[in-house]
């Protein structure tokens, strides 16, 4: 996908789902095909537990998914995989490679988002040439463990100053997504809310909904 391309679709993203490996290539293709028929704008691949060959495996088969659609692969913490699989970017934590790292592997034309859990984080990752921003937790999650959460305080601290699109993490839900909202966030990234449901499709469906700029 050209360069200018996936900058427009990140500036245009609104929702962001985290999916793992699944049991098999197939499940997961087909979580993937129903989410990205729903319109799901970012896929990010996080998988902690497959070996490296069959993590190659999936996000080749991500890319290969979404390559004719609007929504952007991500592979989370690899930028080799990222770059291996020609996914639309790498997405990496404060305990992971740098920004200057992530970059010398994936070049200049992809995209590197970080996790961030402070403003003093997100205004370094900024500096430090992060594409996008992960912001968070912001509720109790059902997927990750975290003894602090910055929460909704820190979305209403960090809002009036993002110079790059942000995605709020953590936790979220239908219920409490109208709170984020409430925040002046209007990306959130979910994993559970979505791969977890009976029908991720369809809730897919929903949380874009409940996303719709308000006219």
């Amino acid at each position: 996908m050209h360069v200018q391309k996936v900058r427009d679709l990140l500036t245009e993203a609104r929702l962001y789902v985290l999916v793992n490996g699944g049991e098999s290539p197939d499940r997961f293709a087909c979580l993937v095909r129903g989410l990205v028929e729903a319109g799901v704008h970012v896929l990010q691949l996080r998988d902690k537990h497959l070996p490296d060959r069959e993590l190659v495996a999936r996000a080749r088969l991500l890319r290969q998914l979404t390559r004719d659609s609007t929504t952007l692969a991500i592979v989370n913490d690899r930028p080799d995989i990222a770059r291996l699989s020609a996914a639309d970017g790498v997405h990496v934590g404060q305990d992971e490679l740098s920004v200057a790292d992530c970059r010398a592997v994936v070049g200049p034309d992809r995209l590197i988002g970080v996790s961030t859990h402070s403003v003093v984080q997100a205004r370094q990752a900024v500096l430090d040439g992060a594409d996008y921003l992960g912001c968070g937790p912001t509720f109790p999650s059902a997927t990750k463990q975290f003894a602090n959460f910055p929460g909704l305080a820190f979305l209403r601290a960090l809002r009036p100053e993002l110079p790059v699109p942000a995605f709020a993490i953590g936790g979220i839900q239908p219920a409490n997504v109208a709170r984020v909202l409430d925040s002046g966030f209007r990306r959130i990234a979910v994993g559970a809310a979505v791969t977890a449901a009976s029908d991720p499709t369809a809730a897919a469906r929903s949380l874009l909904e409940l996303l719709q700029p308000s006219c």
